[in-house]
Protein backbone atom coordinates (compact mmCIF):
# COMPACT_ATOMS: atom_id res chain seq x y z
CA UNK A 1 0.00 0.00 0.00
CA UNK A 2 1.73 2.80 -1.11
CA UNK A 3 1.91 6.01 1.50
CA UNK A 4 0.13 9.55 0.73
CA UNK A 5 1.89 12.43 2.27
CA UNK A 6 -0.49 15.52 3.74
CA UNK A 7 1.58 18.14 1.59
CA UNK A 8 0.65 16.04 -1.59
CA UNK A 9 -3.05 15.11 -0.92
CA UNK A 10 -5.39 15.75 -3.66
CA UNK A 11 -7.49 17.72 -0.98
CA UNK A 12 -4.61 20.23 -0.63
CA UNK A 13 -4.21 20.40 -4.74
CA UNK A 14 -7.82 20.80 -5.60
CA UNK A 15 -8.30 23.57 -2.59
CA UNK A 16 -4.99 25.57 -4.68
CA UNK A 17 -6.36 24.83 -7.61
CA UNK A 18 -9.80 26.13 -7.20
CA UNK A 19 -8.25 29.51 -5.18
CA UNK A 20 -10.13 28.09 -1.77
CA UNK A 21 -7.10 27.70 -0.05
CA UNK A 22 -3.08 28.76 0.26
CA UNK A 23 -1.77 27.40 3.43
CA UNK A 24 1.22 25.85 2.86
CA UNK A 25 1.77 22.78 4.93
CA UNK A 26 5.57 21.97 5.58
CA UNK A 27 7.57 19.30 8.17
CA UNK A 28 9.39 22.14 9.36
CA UNK A 29 8.52 23.08 13.04
CA UNK A 30 6.37 20.16 13.27
CA UNK A 31 5.97 19.84 17.11
CA UNK A 32 5.40 23.46 17.44
CA UNK A 33 2.73 23.66 14.78
CA UNK A 34 0.86 20.58 15.92
CA UNK A 35 1.02 22.85 19.84
CA UNK A 36 -0.58 25.41 18.12
CA UNK A 37 -3.46 22.83 17.36
CA UNK A 38 -4.22 21.60 21.07
CA UNK A 39 -5.18 23.95 24.17
CA UNK A 40 -3.89 23.79 27.30
CA UNK A 41 -6.15 20.92 28.76
CA UNK A 42 -5.91 18.99 25.71
CA UNK A 43 -1.87 19.26 26.12
CA UNK A 44 -1.67 18.25 29.70
CA UNK A 45 -4.20 15.41 28.40
CA UNK A 46 -1.74 14.37 25.77
CA UNK A 47 1.22 14.31 28.12
CA UNK A 48 0.15 12.46 30.58
CA UNK A 49 -1.35 9.69 27.68
CA UNK A 50 2.07 9.73 26.29
CA UNK A 51 3.47 8.68 30.07
CA UNK A 52 1.39 6.13 30.15
CA UNK A 53 1.94 4.40 27.34
CA UNK A 54 5.17 2.88 28.69
CA UNK A 55 2.74 1.64 31.83
CA UNK A 56 0.27 0.08 29.02
CA UNK A 57 -0.70 -3.54 29.31
CA UNK A 58 -0.78 -5.49 26.51
CA UNK A 59 -3.33 -8.47 26.23
CA UNK A 60 -1.88 -10.65 23.37
CA UNK A 61 -4.70 -11.09 20.48
CA UNK A 62 -4.72 -12.86 17.10
CA UNK A 63 -5.66 -10.78 14.16
CA UNK A 64 -6.58 -11.33 10.36
CA UNK A 65 -4.51 -9.01 8.68
CA UNK A 66 -5.47 -10.06 5.35
CA UNK A 67 -9.36 -9.91 6.44
CA UNK A 68 -8.39 -6.31 7.65
CA UNK A 69 -7.12 -5.23 4.41
CA UNK A 70 -9.63 -6.73 2.34
CA UNK A 71 -12.17 -4.65 4.76
CA UNK A 72 -10.43 -1.86 4.53
CA UNK A 73 -10.59 -1.85 0.70
CA UNK A 74 -13.98 -3.11 0.32
CA UNK A 75 -15.27 -0.39 2.87
CA UNK A 76 -13.13 2.41 0.60
CA UNK A 77 -14.39 1.51 -2.76
CA UNK A 78 -17.76 1.22 -1.02
CA UNK A 79 -17.50 5.25 0.15
CA UNK A 80 -16.04 5.44 -3.52
CA UNK A 81 -19.54 3.96 -5.22
CA UNK A 82 -21.27 6.34 -2.77
CA UNK A 83 -19.49 9.55 -3.54
CA UNK A 84 -20.05 9.04 -7.37
CA UNK A 85 -23.33 7.33 -7.39
CA UNK A 86 -24.66 10.24 -5.07
CA UNK A 87 -23.96 13.02 -8.39
CA UNK A 88 -26.32 11.16 -10.80
CA UNK A 89 -28.05 14.25 -13.46
CA UNK A 90 -30.52 11.99 -14.55
CA UNK A 91 -32.70 9.83 -12.28
CA UNK A 92 -34.26 6.80 -12.67
CA UNK A 93 -37.75 5.67 -12.71
CA UNK A 94 -39.36 6.24 -9.29
CA UNK A 95 -35.99 7.43 -7.77
CA UNK A 96 -36.78 9.98 -5.30
CA UNK A 97 -35.36 13.23 -6.53
CA UNK A 98 -35.16 14.64 -2.74
CA UNK A 99 -33.55 12.14 -0.90
CA UNK A 100 -30.48 13.13 1.12
CA UNK A 101 -28.01 11.48 -1.00
CA UNK A 102 -29.09 12.47 -4.46
CA UNK A 103 -27.31 15.75 -6.35
CA UNK A 104 -29.95 18.19 -5.87
CA UNK A 105 -32.26 19.57 -8.60
CA UNK A 106 -31.39 23.22 -10.05
CA UNK A 107 -33.96 25.57 -10.40
CA UNK A 108 -34.08 28.90 -11.18
CA UNK A 109 -33.62 30.29 -7.58
CA UNK A 110 -30.24 28.44 -8.38
CA UNK A 111 -29.24 31.01 -10.71
CA UNK A 112 -31.30 34.34 -8.98
CA UNK A 113 -30.25 33.94 -5.18
CA UNK A 114 -26.66 32.02 -5.44
CA UNK A 115 -27.03 32.21 -1.45
CA UNK A 116 -30.42 30.47 -1.33
CA UNK A 117 -30.07 28.56 -4.66
CA UNK A 118 -26.84 26.83 -2.60
CA UNK A 119 -28.33 26.03 0.83
CA UNK A 120 -29.44 22.58 -0.91
CA UNK A 121 -25.62 21.78 -2.24
CA UNK A 122 -24.58 22.62 1.62
CA UNK A 123 -26.34 20.13 2.72
CA UNK A 124 -25.67 17.62 0.52
CA UNK A 125 -21.93 18.14 0.70
CA UNK A 126 -22.69 18.49 5.09
CA UNK A 127 -24.19 15.05 5.10
CA UNK A 128 -21.88 13.47 3.09
CA UNK A 129 -19.05 14.52 5.14
CA UNK A 130 -21.24 12.90 8.41
CA UNK A 131 -21.17 9.94 6.56
CA UNK A 132 -17.69 9.74 5.71
CA UNK A 133 -17.13 10.58 9.33
CA UNK A 134 -18.96 7.83 10.57
CA UNK A 135 -17.40 5.26 8.36
CA UNK A 136 -13.84 5.93 8.30
CA UNK A 137 -14.65 6.49 12.86
CA UNK A 138 -15.23 2.80 12.20
CA UNK A 139 -12.47 1.44 10.13
CA UNK A 140 -9.96 3.81 12.26
CA UNK A 141 -10.95 1.58 15.61
CA UNK A 142 -10.90 -1.85 14.23
CA UNK A 143 -7.48 -1.29 13.34
CA UNK A 144 -6.88 0.39 16.54
CA UNK A 145 -7.90 -2.49 18.42
CA UNK A 146 -6.52 -5.33 15.99
CA UNK A 147 -3.19 -2.98 16.33
CA UNK A 148 -3.77 -3.29 20.31
CA UNK A 149 -3.28 -7.06 20.84
CA UNK A 150 -0.23 -7.11 17.90
CA UNK A 151 2.80 -6.57 20.15
CA UNK A 152 3.52 -4.13 22.92
CA UNK A 153 4.89 -1.66 20.39
CA UNK A 154 1.86 -1.28 18.19
CA UNK A 155 0.02 -1.14 21.30
CA UNK A 156 1.00 1.78 22.45
CA UNK A 157 1.12 3.03 18.75
CA UNK A 158 -2.51 2.30 19.08
CA UNK A 159 -3.25 4.22 22.06
CA UNK A 160 -1.20 7.05 20.65
CA UNK A 161 -3.56 7.22 17.28
CA UNK A 162 -6.36 7.07 19.80
CA UNK A 163 -5.09 9.76 22.01
CA UNK A 164 -4.10 12.34 18.99
CA UNK A 165 -7.49 11.63 17.26
CA UNK A 166 -8.90 12.62 20.71
CA UNK A 167 -7.22 15.73 21.28
CA UNK A 168 -7.28 16.87 17.88
CA UNK A 169 -10.81 15.86 16.92
CA UNK A 170 -12.40 19.55 17.02
CA UNK A 171 -9.69 21.02 15.18
CA UNK A 172 -10.36 18.31 12.48
CA UNK A 173 -14.19 19.13 12.34
CA UNK A 174 -13.33 22.48 11.90
CA UNK A 175 -11.20 22.12 8.99
CA UNK A 176 -13.41 19.95 6.85
CA UNK A 177 -16.84 22.71 8.34
CA UNK A 178 -14.91 25.02 6.56
CA UNK A 179 -14.56 22.96 3.03
CA UNK A 180 -18.10 23.87 2.12
CA UNK A 181 -17.95 27.70 3.38
CA UNK A 182 -15.23 28.01 0.92
CA UNK A 183 -17.21 25.71 -1.83
CA UNK A 184 -20.18 28.24 -1.73
CA UNK A 185 -17.71 31.44 -2.32
CA UNK A 186 -16.75 28.89 -5.60
CA UNK A 187 -20.20 28.76 -6.23
CA UNK A 188 -21.53 32.33 -5.81
CA UNK A 189 -17.94 33.24 -8.43
CA UNK A 190 -19.69 30.92 -11.22
CA UNK A 191 -22.85 32.10 -10.80
CA UNK A 192 -21.53 35.80 -11.02
CA UNK A 193 -19.40 34.75 -13.87
CA UNK A 194 -22.35 32.77 -15.56
CA UNK A 195 -24.65 35.78 -15.26
CA UNK A 196 -22.60 38.31 -16.15
CA UNK A 197 -21.66 36.32 -19.61
CA UNK A 198 -25.94 36.49 -19.99
CA UNK A 199 -25.65 40.04 -19.22
CA UNK A 200 -23.28 40.80 -21.59
CA UNK A 201 -25.14 38.64 -24.56
CA UNK A 202 -28.18 40.95 -24.11
CA UNK A 203 -26.58 43.86 -24.29
CA UNK A 204 -24.69 43.19 -27.41
CA UNK A 205 -28.09 41.75 -28.80
CA UNK A 206 -29.64 45.47 -27.82
CA UNK A 207 -26.80 47.38 -29.64
CA UNK A 208 -26.68 45.25 -32.86
CA UNK A 209 -30.52 44.77 -32.88
CA UNK A 210 -30.56 41.11 -33.07
CA UNK A 211 -32.61 41.17 -29.69
CA UNK A 212 -35.87 39.57 -31.71
CA UNK A 213 -33.42 37.45 -33.81
CA UNK A 214 -31.62 36.01 -29.84
CA UNK A 215 -34.63 36.47 -27.65
CA UNK A 216 -35.61 32.79 -27.92
CA UNK A 217 -32.53 31.44 -27.26
CA UNK A 218 -31.42 33.54 -24.09
CA UNK A 219 -34.96 33.22 -22.53
CA UNK A 220 -34.51 29.38 -22.98
CA UNK A 221 -31.90 29.79 -20.43
CA UNK A 222 -32.19 27.35 -18.06
CA UNK A 223 -31.07 24.52 -15.22
CA UNK A 224 -30.70 21.85 -18.51
CA UNK A 225 -28.32 24.63 -20.45
CA UNK A 226 -26.10 25.17 -16.75
CA UNK A 227 -25.73 21.36 -16.85
CA UNK A 228 -24.71 20.92 -20.36
CA UNK A 229 -20.96 19.61 -20.53
CA UNK A 230 -18.72 22.49 -19.57
CA UNK A 231 -21.51 25.04 -18.33
CA UNK A 232 -21.35 26.79 -15.23
CA UNK A 233 -23.19 24.15 -12.77
CA UNK A 234 -22.03 20.96 -14.23
CA UNK A 235 -18.20 22.47 -13.56
CA UNK A 236 -19.54 23.35 -10.75
CA UNK A 237 -20.60 20.07 -9.96
CA UNK A 238 -17.46 17.93 -11.12
CA UNK A 239 -15.08 20.49 -8.58
CA UNK A 240 -17.80 19.39 -5.79
CA UNK A 241 -17.47 15.73 -6.35
CA UNK A 242 -13.48 16.20 -6.46
CA UNK A 243 -13.25 17.61 -3.16
CA UNK A 244 -15.54 15.05 -1.54
CA UNK A 245 -13.40 12.31 -3.03
CA UNK A 246 -9.96 14.18 -2.17
CA UNK A 247 -11.77 14.46 1.40
CA UNK A 248 -12.14 10.81 1.75
CA UNK A 249 -8.37 10.46 0.44
CA UNK A 250 -7.23 12.53 3.41
CA UNK A 251 -9.52 11.21 5.81
CA UNK A 252 -8.43 7.64 5.17
CA UNK A 253 -4.68 8.57 5.89
CA UNK A 254 -4.19 7.67 10.00
CA UNK A 255 -6.62 4.58 8.87
CA UNK A 256 -3.71 3.66 6.29
CA UNK A 257 -0.99 4.66 8.48
CA UNK A 258 -2.47 1.55 11.15
CA UNK A 259 -2.87 -0.43 8.62
CA UNK A 260 0.91 -0.50 7.11
CA UNK A 261 2.22 -0.30 10.44
CA UNK A 262 0.34 -3.84 11.22
CA UNK A 263 1.64 -5.30 7.26
CA UNK A 264 4.85 -3.93 8.71
CA UNK A 265 4.75 -5.70 12.09
CA UNK A 266 3.61 -9.48 10.35
CA UNK A 267 6.19 -9.07 7.91
CA UNK A 268 9.09 -8.53 10.45
CA UNK A 269 7.65 -11.58 12.50
CA UNK A 270 7.52 -14.17 9.89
Amino acid sequence: MNSVSVKSSRLQAILSELALGNAELSHKNFAEKLGQLIDLSGSIALAESLRGLQKLEFTPATSDVSALKSSFLTSRAEMLAFILNSFITELHEGQDSSAPFILPRANAETLADPEAGFQAYQRFYNLHQSQLDHRVLVLRRQLQEALAGQSPQLAQLAELDRSLADKLGDYTRKVFASIPRLLAQRFYYLNRQYRAVQEAQRSAADDTGLKLELEPELMSDSPALWMQKGAWLDNFFTEMQGLLLAELELRLMPVMGLLEALEVEVETQK
